[in-house]
């Protein structure tokens, strides 16, 4: 018998062998869990989870996690420390290692459901902190990044699905695991598009994941004044004058390169950090809503996958969808939008109704009551210019469930009303049947208010703060007729609706709100309704101007300030990126009638000079204080 050696020389050298040996693991995850049950001593496991988590293969990585797989029967409470340490180790960088960290998870908060809210709070750690280094600085996410994300959120909704009561603990840890709000803006983008894509597979839940979003942008948005942000298009404008100049006097100095260069085009990106930020989440959460109102996915694969089924007609397939930010106008009315690009025909009705929905509470628990924010509010004016028809829904929402509500705080009622006059003078998307509709239904309000007043006569005089209700609907009464007087007074038929309104009787009327309503407005009210013979305000303005007295109020004090403080919070929008979604939708106002304007330039006596003359700085354009009229 021939002698043959004891090392297999061809099952080594073989090619087709794969077998490796893991010299990392000098003991199974089985024996150091039962060490750490006995001891409590974290140095049993600390050198296996620090070679794990630096220069461990992903083969030793794929083994560790089959293991603890097995032994999840042994991780009880007393192994709680280990359990947490082991869920830190970054296990969502590959495809592989996610898969198999995934069934790991699973199979643990199902034997020990008390470890449901460790998981779920380290994946959502994971969602703003993935990627660290240079990426943090970058506004977008890469592939990468989104595939990342996309793994992590995959754990979080399995985890959900195997415990269902887990779901108050998704909603808390969100909002406690949103980075602060002065954070690198790539974390805060990687973590709203995280909850985004949460929302999209836990539609029961959006609401509450929406609300966390908005809050944080909130807070960006109110910490970002509008003053800033508008001196930093000041400065822009003024350098890009610089260098057309520049160019026309020296053209040796022009670039000839081709657009394609890489040199930007505009200003993509805003010196202020956090209007910078709150820019780049605002193009974000355009997007978001203008894919689910057109039915497309939040994710590529999900999108490859509705592209490649058979439900989708040939024709869906080669018409392209319309672009964000894209505009349709409308027949009959040149300057008015009719929705974006496809019209309406491509947006799927089911989705577009449960974000309007959704978005529509969000509006209600949180930007409503916030007094400051300037642009958050942007994201239900695009939803309405996407659709024009939920305006009207929406409107009557404000007036009849939130300003004719005594049971709302007197801040929301408000509120309510200066988004519905903004609502009515910007947008382009709403026609003019209702916008006439929407005043004269306040204007009726308004009649009736002064009724009740009239018969009970102990409170029939001015008081800012026994009748604020009437004054701010006034106020918008005034302000979107001024914005919208063009229209009015086109035809006869139309200055036959002017008159319907019955603008005369509430500039007559006792409570005065002339004098309790902001200036501007009363002074661009004033020269459109003397124009056209609507209303005679200039003789009530001039009995307001001297009797500049104090006022009692009904509580038996006397107050000095007896200007009506509005905002207006469609003011115009300042944030570089993301206006062009808000920009062809937008209404600016058109001037008063040049009569009116003749008038304003004509010369003065010198005591109406002093009379009128106004300081600089109390026209600044800040927010609260502008209607957004060209003359200021």
């Amino acid at each position: 018998m021939p002698l043959t050696s004891i090392l297999k020389k061809n099952a080594l050298d073989s090619p087709s062998s794969n077998k490796k040996v893991l010299f990392c693991m000098r003991e199974s995850a089985r024996s150091l869990i039962f060490k750490f049950r006995d001891t409590r001593d974290q140095s049993v496991f600390a050198s296996a989870f620090d070679t794990l988590k630096g220069s461990a293969s992903e083969d030793e990585k794929l083994s560790w996690l089959s293991q603890m797989i097995e032994c999840v029967p042994l991780l009880d409470q007393k192994a709680d420390i280990l359990v947490l340490e082991f869920l830190k180790i970054p296990w969502f960088k590959s495809e592989k290692l996610s898969v198999a960290a995934e069934s790991f998870t699973v199979h643990l908060v199902t034997a020990h459901n008390y470890y449901t809210y460790n998981v779920l709070k380290q994946l959502f750690t994971l969602l703003a902190s993935g990627v660290g280094g240079e990426e943090q600085e970058k506004e977008a996410l890469s592939e990468d990044g989104k595939e990342y994300c996309q793994r992590v959120v995959r754990a979080i909704v399995t985890t959900h699905k195997h415990v269902p009561m887990s779901r108050d603990h998704l909603l808390i840890l969100a909002r406690k695991r949103m980075p602060y709000f002065r954070r690198f803006i790539r974390e805060h983008v990687a973590y709203t598009y995280s909850l985004l894509l949460l929302a999209g597979h836990l539609p029961h839940l959006r609401v509450g994941f929406l609300e966390v979003i908005i809050t944080n942008m909130i807070t960006m948005d109110v910490h970002t004044p509008r003053s800033e942000l508008a001196m930093e298009l000041e400065d822009d404008e003024s350098s890009d004058e610089e260098e057309m100049f520049d160019m026309e006097v020296d053209e040796s100095n022009v670039s000839t390169e081709p657009a394609g260069n890489g040199i930007k085009e505009g200003p993509l990106c805003m010196e202020h950090k956090d209007g910078n930020s709150l820019d780049v989440l605002m193009n974000l959460m355009f997007g978001y809503i203008h894919d689910t109102c057109h039915g497309i996915k939040s994710t590529a694969k999900q999108k490859q996958n509705d592209f490649n089924s058979e439900n989708i007609s040939e024709h869906r397939k080669s018409e392209p969808m319309c672009k964000p930010g894209s505009v349709r106008y409308a027949d009959n009315e040149s300057r008015r939008t009719a929705g974006c690009e496809c019209g309406g025909s491509e947006h799927d009705l089911d989705a577009l109704k449960d974000l309007f929905t959704d978005l529509k509470e969000v509006f209600s628990r949180i930007i409503l009551k916030t007094h400051a924010s300037s642009h958050t509010q942007f994201l239900v004016f695009y939803l309405l210019a996407l659709r024009p028809g939920l305006a009207t829904i929406f409107l009557d929402f404000l007036r009849a469930k939130k300003f004719e509500n005594p049971n709302c705080f007197r801040d929301e009622r408000h509120n309510a009303m200066a988004y519905i006059g903004s609502l009515l003078a910007r947008g382009k998307f709403i026609p003019f049947c209702h916008v006439h509709s929407c005043l004269d239904i306040i204007c009726s309000w308004c009649n009736s208010y002064l009724e009740n007043q009239e018969r009970v006569q102990a409170t029939n005089y001015e008081d800012l703060h026994l009748h604020s209700p009437f004054y701010f609907a006034c106020q918008t009464v005034f302000y979107v007729f001024t914005f919208r007087y063009k229209e009015y007074t086109e035809n006869t038929k139309r200055l036959a609706l002017a008159r319907s309104l019955n603008l005369e009787r509430l500039v007559m009327c006792q409570l005065n709100p002339l004098r309790v309503c902001a200036s501007p407005i009363v002074n661009n009210f004033a020269a459109v309704t003397r124009r056209f013979q609507l209303a005679y305000c200039y003789t009530v303005m001039e009995n307001n101007k001297r009797l500049q007295i104090p006022s009692a109020s009904s509580e038996g004090r006397v107050s000095s300030n007896t200007t009506l403080e509005m905002f207006f919070p469609f003011d115009p929008y300042l944030l570089i990126r993301s206006r062009k979604y808000i920009s062809n939708h937008y209404r600016e106002f058109d001037g008063l009638p040049e009569e009116a304007a003749a008038a304003e330039d004509a010369p003065v006596n010198d005591e109406d000079l002093l009379e009128n003359i106004v300081s600089p700085k109390s026209l600044d354009f800040s927010y609260s204080l502008s209607p957004g009229y060209h003359k200021w």
